[in-house]
C-alpha cells in the first residue's frame, strides 16, 4: 500500500461513522451552542473566575482604603519651633509607601477586569467550540452524501478537535485550576492576609463620627482620629517592608491562579489537540 493510499484510508475513517450518529452529534452540538449558559463545565469555570475576581476586588478596595488613609496621614501637620515658628508634616515620609500601594492597586484593578472578562466569556467560547463540532458533523454528513472528499474529512477532523478544545479543554483547565489552586497557594494566602490585617487594623474610620454630635464631642473625637492616623502611620512605617511584601505576594498568587496555572494546563491541552488534529 502506497503512502497516498494509506493517507486516503486514514482520512476516510470518519466516513465509516453511521449517518445517524453524525446527525445526533450535530444536533447535540447545536443544542450545546444554543444552551451554552447551562453548560455545567463552563459554569464551573465561570464560578472560579468570578471567585478570583471577587477576591481581587476585595483586595483592591482594601488597597484604596489604605491609600486614602496614608494620604490623610501625610497631611497631618505638627507645630514646630526651631528658632522659627512653623509646621511640619512628618507623614510625608510615607509617600514612597503610599505610591507603591497605589501601583499595586492599579495592577490588581487590571487583574480584576481580566478575571471578570474571563467569567463572562467562558460560556460564549464554549458555544463557539460546540458550533465548530456541529459544523464538522455537517461536513461529514455532506461527505457521506455527495461522496468521499479527503479535504472535507481533514477539515472536519480539525474542526472537531479544536472545537472540543474550546468546549471542554479550555473551561476544564480552569476547573482543574480551581481544584489545585487552594491546595498549592491557600496556606500562603492565609498567612499574608493575617500579616496585612495586623498592620492595617486601624484603617477603618469610626462610624460614630458620622452621627450628629455636639461641637465638643466632634472636637475630641476628631483629635482621637488624628491620633489614630498617627498610630497607623507609625505602624506602617515600622512594618512597610512586611506590608508591601505581603501585598506583592497576594498579587503573585492572583496572577498564578488566573494566568500561570491555567496557561500551563491550557498549553498542555492545546499541544495534545494540535497533535491529534494534524495527524496525517
Amino acid at each position: 500500500m502506497t503512502p497516498r493510499t494509506r493517507l486516503s484510508a486514514k482520512t476516510a475513517e470518519p466516513r465509516r461513522i453511521s449517518l445517524v450518529w453524525l446527525v445526533l452529534i450535530a444536533v447535540l452540538a447545536l443544542g450545546a451552542t444554543v444552551l451554552h449558559r447551562h453548560n455545567p463545565l463552563s459554569q464551573r469555570a465561570q464560578d472560579y473566575a468570578a471567585a478570583v475576581s471577587a477576591a481581587s476586588a476585595a483586595t483592591y478596595v482594601t488597597l484604596r482604603t489604605l491609600n486614602a488613609a496614608l494620604s490623610t496621614a501625610q497631611e497631618i501637620e505638627v507645630g514646630a519651633s526651631l528658632g522659627v515658628s512653623g509646621t511640619m508634616q512628618p507623614g510625608k515620609m510615607l509617600e514612597p509607601v503610599d505610591d507603591t500601594i497605589e501601583r499595586i492597586a492599579d495592577v490588581v484593578f487590571v487583574l480584576m477586569l481580566v478575571t471578570g472578562v474571563l467569567a463572562v466569556a467562558m460560556g460564549p467560547v464554549g458555544a463557539v467550540g460546540a458550533a465548530m463540532i456541529a459544523g464538522a458533523s455537517a461536513l461529514w454528513i455532506i461527505d457521506r452524501l455527495v461522496g468521499a472528499r479527503d479535504v472535507i474529512s481533514l477539515l472536519s477532523r480539525r474542526l472537531v478537535w479544536y472545537g472540543g478544545f474550546f468546549l471542554l479543554a479550555l473551561p476544564g483547565a480552569f476547573v482543574l485550576t480551581d481544584l489545585l489552586a487552594d491546595l498549592l497557594t491557600g496556606d500562603v494566602m492565609a498567612q499574608q492576609q493575617v500579616i496585612i490585617a495586623e498592620i492595617t487594623d486601624t484603617v477603618e474610620v469610626d462610624p460614630a463620627l458620622a452621627r450628629d454630635q455636639g461641637w465638643w464631642d466632634r472636637l475630641t473625637e476628631g483629635m482621637s482620629e488624628v491620633d489614630r492616623y498617627r498610630d497607623l502611620a507609625t505602624n506602617i512605617w515600622e512594618r512597610a517592608d512586611d506590608l508591601i511584601a505581603s501585598y506583592l505576594t497576594l498579587l503573585s498568587i492572583y496572577i498564578f491562579q488566573i494566568f500561570v496555572l491555567p496557561a500551563l494546563l491550557v498549553g498542555a491541552f492545546f499541544v495534545s489537540v494540535r497533535f491529534f488534529a494534524n495527524r496525517p
